[in-house]
């Protein structure tokens, strides 16, 4: 059976010497994992790079088989995702996230809908990319069903993983409790409350707030911890160090 779909690339294994199984998440199925054969002529691989977005004709035989893609193409020409090598580890980490957050095979159209707008606006912004992660992982939690209660105030400073909310500061055991600190509790209120498309400069009560890589990189691993805890998943990003590397 022939079957026409989009799909999102998270992760590529080589299978052989020509072929590709491709993990991704599909517009249509939800995750997937797909047999590809790249052909003699063309160079049809370049485009299994991270998060590239492309229209597949897939044939399954049924059974327990995997899926052959037999025709792909690339819609959108996500370019920049592979040669600027900020957006590249941007979409390395992304990529990862998503393969070891998102396991479910049935089709999630918000979901899809949410990475793929995501990939396109990285594509084409050019401000505030040090940011885009940080603010993806905090949506992702949403999308998720998880995202956090925004009952940010000056009584109610920090955040706890556990309880998923906005706590005083008063009298808590931060090891105990498994909460932000103030800095990265500000930051989590704000990303909440700020479009992807707005991430240059970010404010909370229309004046900037300080974000340096050491920040982002904290508060990249405790929103990564937060949803490891409730997905009931020990979620272990390796990328997550060469991103802070590559923005430091």
């Amino acid at each position: 059976m022939l079957t026409k779909s989009q799909i999102i690339v998270l992760h590529t294994i080589k299978h052989g010497d020509s072929g590709i199984v491709v993990q991704c998440y599909s517009s249509l199925y939800g995750r997937q994992a797909l047999y590809y054969r790249a052909p003699k002529k063309g160079n049809n691989l370049a485009l299994l790079h991270k998060l590239n977005i492309l229209d597949v004709v897939t044939y399954h035989s049924g059974g327990s088989s995997m899926p052959t893609i037999k025709e792909i193409s690339a819609p959108y020409g996500l370019q920049t995702l592979r040669s600027d090598i900020y957006k590249s580890t941007i979409s390395m980490f992304l990529s990862e996230l998503l393969y070891k957050c998102v396991k479910e095979t049935e089709p999630n159209s918000v979901l899809y809908s949410f990475i793929s707008s995501s990939v396109q606006i990285l594509e084409h912004t050019s401000s505030g990319i040090s940011n885009f992660h940080i603010h993806f992982i905090t949506h992702l939690c949403k999308i998720l069903g998880y995202m956090p209660l925004d009952n940010y105030s000056p009584q109610t400073p920090v955040f706890d993983i556990v309880s998923a909310k906005f706590i005083p500061s008063v009298g808590i055991m931060k090891v105990e409790n498994r909460v932000l600190d103030k800095e990265e509790s500000l930051l989590l209120h704000v990303i909440m409350n700020t479009p992807s498309t707005n991430l240059e400069t970010l404010k909370y009560n229309n004046t900037p707030i300080p974000v340096s890589g050491e920040i982002r990189l904290n508060f990249a691993k405790h929103i990564i911890e937060y949803l490891s805890f409730h997905l009931g998943n020990n979620i272990d990003i390796k990328s997550l160090d060469v991103l802070h590397q590559v923005f430091a």
